[in-house]
């Protein structure tokens, strides 16, 4: 398979800005070597909930900078994993179900992190709440997104803007802003400020999408 074909075999028809631009060319060509063994999609999806885990024991003990490399490893091969299904052309429900759940995995296992950070760094109990409430409203916005759609009183169409770069449409949500956020921000030591920072964006988007959700689904009873 060329490098042509690698890239048109695996491009999505909408993806996050920086995901696009950035991380996903990474894993192209992570994707690229992995074709070469016998490694499946399913193990890269594996990896990448074990580099979360690595992710939350470096935070726990403040080792920001390793944590956030790890936290990138791991949305990288969250990446290459599908990447890795297309070219191979092999899907399944399993690789599907393990995917979703890794995601929901991972963030659990960087919030627990940072929560003992705090602890250890002499109990500091307002920022564990906080870092705990954040990590509640993050699945909370989730499940409200997946709720609608399951509903089918919201289509995630409805998050894909008209801007698109090489044929992807670019979409919108908060998850870069929380992945990029921890990379960025607990690698300069800020990560008070990324906390503070989720907290804004989680309840912003609770209300924005109880109302948006609450008006598709009055107009459409």
């Amino acid at each position: 398979m060329t490098w042509a074909e690698l890239r048109q075999k695996c491009k999505r028809e909408s993806d996050y800005i920086i995901t696009l631009l950035f991380t996903n060319e990474i894993s192209l060509i992570t994707t690229w070597l992995l074709l070469q063994t016998s490694v499946t999609p399913n193990q890269v999806t594996i990896t990448s909930i074990l580099c979360a885990l690595l992710c939350g024991i470096y935070y726990a003990f403040g080792m920001f900078l390793w944590g956030s490399f790890f936290l990138f490893m791991s949305h990288m091969l969250d990446c290459a994993d599908g990447n890795l299904a297309r070219a191979k052309e092999v899907f399944s429900p399993f690789g599907r179900w393990i995917d979703f759940i890794g995601n929901r995995t991972g963030e659990v296992f960087i919030f627990l992190g940072v929560s003992l950070y705090f602890y250890r760094a002499e109990g500091q109990v307002l920022w564990i709440i906080l870092t705990l409430m954040g990590s509640t409203f993050l699945l909370l916005y989730y499940y409200i997104v997946d709720i609608a759609l399951s509903l089918k009183i919201s289509k995630i169409k409805q998050t894909i803007t008209s801007i698109s770069f090489k044929g992807v449409h670019i979409k919108w949500g908060i998850m870069e802003p929380v992945l990029y956020g921890f990379i960025i921000f607990s690698s300069l030591g800020l990560i008070k400020v990324q906390i503070l920072f989720i907290l804004f964006l989680t309840i912003g988007g609770l209300i924005y999408q109880a109302y948006k959700n609450y008006f598709l689904f009055k107009s459409t009873s």
